[in-house]
């Protein structure tokens, strides 16, 4: 008879082959997520105790809902002495925070923070879509967010709404794209009416012979300036829209000025002097910049590097840019770091490190280097910042014109 070898067989190759690993369970194979998801949860719950500007947006918002729409420092109406604090954008922007007032003031500031970081993501989408790529996008925006870390943090940290005008020049941007004329017109007027500076890609869109969404945006801007009217009146309308261009005019000559304006006032020229130095900078450099620029890009990509222009030039051309208002620097950082790694020639990709190493530099390591509240003064009397959007305003231009060319 003959011996069957075939069960010893089975039994050798099962003892020797590997034990299957068991699964483990979700929670420690997603830990850097939970990890990170943590990070997330602790610093928006220290943003919102901590909130510097949130709790003005919240007074406001609390002001209305209660009745009363005074929302301006009467010393703006008057000749005394106007507070540097306070609600700066058109009154209808302040109806749009009313829903944060029914809350209390910790809770309203997380669901702020919480918005804000979904805005990133969306942003980051964006971005990706363009110029960076599904596969990509991820680690684009953590390269991205770590080289703008200190205006990221700053911005977060003060509970400032300046990313949500970011927001909405992106989804306006990229409706625009889609040949869509509505959305894009309802978005950027908001964020016109929020933060006026927005206006520079309104002269972007008529630059490049949009002009039907130019007029829808016109339009919005219209009916974002009557509106409340419907709620408080035609005359109290009037009074809060005075209110409103007086406050954002005062902004103009706060000192904590980081455009290329405030780096001109830290040279000791007199403030006449500076604003025609500024103006007449601003003017030639918008000339060189449409002349590089000229004429309009094909590709979508190049489209968006134009966009990333604008958003750069917009923190260099303000009359007054605050520290935060840099976190602009998070779109155009994302994109050099996508084009980077297309084959760029050699000086476009030294430039590229040299303006990503400016914006790191200044913004989130050199702050760290000079701790201290009196260090902390000195560095912020040089007003360094100012040089990272400039080298990468040069940085876009290069890329997009040869961008064209290719």
């Amino acid at each position: 008879m003959t011996p069957d070898t075939t069960a010893p067989a089975m039994a050798l190759d099962e003892t020797c082959s590997p034990r299957p690993r068991e699964s483990r369970p979700a929670w420690y194979r997603d830990r850097a997520v939970l990890g990170f998801g943590a990070m997330l949860v602790a610093f928006g719950a220290y943003c919102a105790t901590h909130s510097v500007d949130f709790p003005v947006y919240h007074q406001a918002a609390a002001q209305i809902a209660r009745g009363d729409y005074e929302i301006y420092p009467a010393a703006v109406y008057a000749s005394g002495v106007v507070p540097a604090h306070g609600f700066r954008y058109a009154p209808a922007i302040a109806f749009l925070f009313v829903p944060f007032g029914w809350l209390p003031l910790g809770v309203a500031a997380f669901l702020f923070y919480a918005l804000k970081v979904g805005a990133v993501l969306y942003v980051g989408s964006v971005v990706g879509r363009y110029v960076g790529g599904s596969n990509s996008t991820r680690m684009l925006m953590l390269a991205a967010l770590l080289v703008t870390a200190g205006y990221v943090i700053e911005e977060f940290h003060y509970g400032n709404a300046h990313f949500f005008c970011i927001a909405l020049m992106v989804f306006a941007f990229d409706a625009a794209e889609s040949g869509r004329v509505v959305r894009p017109a309802a978005a950027l007027g908001i964020a016109i009416a929020t933060k006026l500076t927005p206006v520079l890609l309104l002269a972007y869109f008529a630059w490049r012979r949009r002009f039907t969404l130019c007029v829808a945006t016109l339009v919005v801007l219209l009916i974002i300036a009557i509106l409340p009217a419907v709620l408080v009146g035609y005359r109290m309308n009037n009074h809060l829209l005075h209110g409103f261009g007086r406050y954002a005019l005062q902004k103009i000559d706060e000192t904590d000025n980081y455009a290329l304006r405030g780096a001109l006032l830290d040279t000791g020229l007199s403030a006449a002097a500076a604003t025609w130095m500024w103006v007449v900078t601003v003017l030639v450099g918008a000339v060189i910049v449409a002349a590089a620029l000229w004429p309009a890009p094909v590709a979508p990509a190049t489209r968006f590097v134009e966009f990333c222009v604008v958003l750069t030039a917009m923190l260099i051309a303000s009359p007054h840019s605050q520290r935060r208002y840099f976190i602009a620097l998070y779109v155009p950082t994302m994109a050099l770091l996508a084009l980077m790694r297309t084959g760029r020639s050699v000086l476009e990709a030294n430039l590229i490190r040299v303006a990503l190493a400016i914006v790191a530099a200044t913004g989130t390591f050199l702050p760290l280097l000079f701790a201290g509240h009196r260090l902390a003064l000195v560095y912020q009397g040089y007003s360094p910042h100012v040089l990272g959007p400039l080298v990468v305003l040069v940085a876009l231009v290069l890329v997009a014109a040869r961008m064209k060319t290719a």
